[in-house]
């Protein structure tokens, strides 16, 4: 009489290690021991700076500069007149004023130095509030070739 044969759950299991080669061990540098972070401290209570070097996150650099802006939220409230703090190809902060809320669509005309009476129309989100003391930070939406080809010459 013939047997059938079975494979059972521990087969495959069985035979893993044997495929599987062993790794070498390695310290892992997350370890919660909190060594890393008293180094750290020791670092810097010593005067020493950082060792690591930080990219810039962003894609092109941000400007410092005040030009003149309109915002307009589109919900029937007057256009209000206001100052930029900084501005990038992608995005500006304005500071002071009002702080719409996150999320808040707004269509922005910016007053270049380049073409001073024609100024770029944007669409704009808020992102979040600049600082304590009002203001708030905007991403342009979908700019177009040429508003990004100004902004860009001005701040690069």
């Amino acid at each position: 009489m013939a047997t059938k044969r079975t494979r059972t759950k521990s087969q495959p299991e069985a035979i893993l290690p044997l495929l599987t080669p062993k790794l070498p061990q390695t310290l892992d540098r997350r370890s919660n021991t909190g060594e890393a972070m008293v180094k750290l401290f020791d670092r810097i209570k010593q005067g020493e700076g950082e060792r690591r070097s930080f990219r810039e996150r962003r894609a092109t650099p941000r400007v410092n500069v005040g030009l003149a802006l309109e915002a307009d939220a589109g919900s029937g409230e007057e256009t209000m007149r206001l100052i930029t703090h900084d501005l990038s190809t992608f995005g500006l902060s304005i500071s002071g004023g009002a702080t719409p809320k996150k999320g808040t669509r707004l269509t922005l005309k910016l007053f270049l130095p380049d073409e001073p009476t024609e100024p770029l129309l944007l669409e704009g989100e808020v992102l979040g509030p600049l600082g304590a003391d009002g203001g708030v930070r905007v991403r342009f939406l979908k700019p177009d070739l040429e508003a990004v080809r100004r902004i860009h010459k001005l701040v690069k």
